[in-house]
């Protein structure tokens, strides 16, 4: 995801909304009532707004193109700052955010939408690596969070049970579907010490069933690796973000030094993150070439570029693990490295996000992500919706978490050390 500048007509609604934050309620003269009906009646239709030097002002500061749909937005907002019951739920700051979101919203794309200050703090600590919680990648699918992983093996979600693909449909008791992806992580977040309880809907489970985690302080360095007893390096990369090609650099230079036999990446669980850190991981097993293709609005496809880094992985065997919870960036990876014959695909189809959105930071601290193009992997290939298919598919089970088994593991380090693969493996048709 690329965090550009707001564009112009965005910058002058979002104005015009924030302005109620600023005026506090001055907007009431904006649009004027006619007389008030005898008492014990109702009008249902207002009479004409009353031109005053307010209403002059807003029209001269609304487009002049959007001046007639502005004109019911502005009534709307003075018969709730003058008439509501309840002047006391009556927030301004609150309406202006009701009104992006609705705007936000009206598009239908689950993936363009608007966060409070307090929502995008929430959407930026995963890729800061520092927060509190219960430790969990989630995403959005069919309008229901859904859990990519648990962000390493100590975190609350993977001490509680959490899987991949565990759809959560309430929060402390209270229906999420529907509701904005980083509001409900709003609502999963909270202090370390704190409990929250999920009720989640689990493949094989004939009913929901809660799950309650204490929530912890949660730092999650974006990449870890080893070098195993068999001779392959191992590095897991948990999420795209600032730090992460810094980190693999480090991990990787290290592991070299160990004259490795072959290299495992896991993605697992990785529900993306930076479109930047994709291009910069890949430069340490690419020498060049393009990462992926952007296809905009207009049909143009814009070639995106590697980045090189200071680790160079470019001869050394390699095998990807991906499976449901491999997302977004996690794929573009996955699929420069499938579609250049650089590594071979092992575990399950992934998740199938191939949008791409630009976040736009407003001035009060909130923001909005807008999808603004789709991504193709390098031979074109789109995967949005769609997913990648790996090279060797194994399925990893409900017995086999309950077991403590990792099969995709197994296939993996079986097939660089060339080994006979598990009877589970399957090669699908191309």
């Amino acid at each position: 995801m690329n965090r550009n500048g707001r564009t112009l007509l965005l910058s002058l609604v979002v104005v015009l909304l924030m302005m109620g934050t600023f005026v506090a309620g001055g907007f009431a003269g904006w649009v004027l009532h006619g007389s008030p009906p005898p008492e014990g009646q109702s009008s249902a239709t207002p009479s004409a707004p009353i031109p005053t030097p307010r209403t002059d002002l807003a029209q001269e500061l609304t487009p002049e193109e959007l001046q007639e749909q502005f004109e019911s937005f502005w009534a709307v907002w003075s018969l709730l700052e003058n008439t509501f019951y309840d002047p006391s739920r009556v927030d301004n700051q609150e309406m202006v955010y009701g009104a992006i979101r609705g705007m936000v919203e009206s598009v239908g794309d689950r993936y363009t939408f608007f966060s409070t200050p307090a929502q995008t703090d929430v959407s930026e600590t995963h890729l800061r690596g520092e927060y509190e919680g219960i430790g969990a990648w989630i995403d959005q699918q069919n309008g229901f969070p859904v859990i990519l992983g648990p962000v390493h093996d100590d975190a609350p979600a993977a001490r509680a049970g959490l899987r991949s693909g565990d759809i959560v449909i309430m929060v402390d008791g209270v229906e999420v579907e529907g509701m904005p992806l980083e509001e409900v992580i709003g609502m999963i977040k909270g202090p370390a010490g704190t409990e929250v309880t999920l009720t989640i809907l689990r493949e094989g489970e004939a009913a929901p069933f809660d799950v309650t985690l204490t929530r912890a302080h949660i730092e999650v360095p974006s990449v870890e690796g080893e070098t195993r007893e068999d001779g392959l390096a191992y590095v897991r990369v948990s999420v795209f973000g600032d730090r992460t090609a810094y980190e693999l650099d480090q991990i990787l230079l290290e592991l070299l030094q160990e004259d490795p036999g072959g290299l495992i990446l896991d993605l697992r669980g990785n529900g993306g993150g930076y479109l930047t850190a994709a291009q910069e991981i890949l430069g340490r097993f690419l020498r060049e070439g393009v990462a992926t293709y952007q296809a905009g609005r207009d049909g143009d496809r814009l070639p995106l570029m590697i980045i090189p880094g200071e680790a160079e992985v470019y001869e050394l065997p390699m095998v990807v693990l991906v499976d449901g919870g491999s997302a977004s960036a996690s794929e573009i990876t996955a699929g420069a490295l499938q579609d250049a014959g650089r590594a071979v695909l092992i575990g399950e189809e992934t998740f199938g996000k191939g949008l791409i959105q630009n976040i736009t930071d407003l001035p009060d601290g909130s923001s909005v992500r807008i999808t603004t193009a789709q991504w193709l992997t390098r031979e074109g290939r789109q995967i949005h919706d769609k997913g990648l298919t790996p090279d060797i598919v194994v399925p990893l089970t409900p017995e086999d978490y309950e077991a403590e088994r990792d099969p995709q593991l197994d296939a993996a380090v079986a097939y660089l050390l060339g080994n006979p693969l598990p009877e589970t493996a399957a090669t699908p048709n191309p």
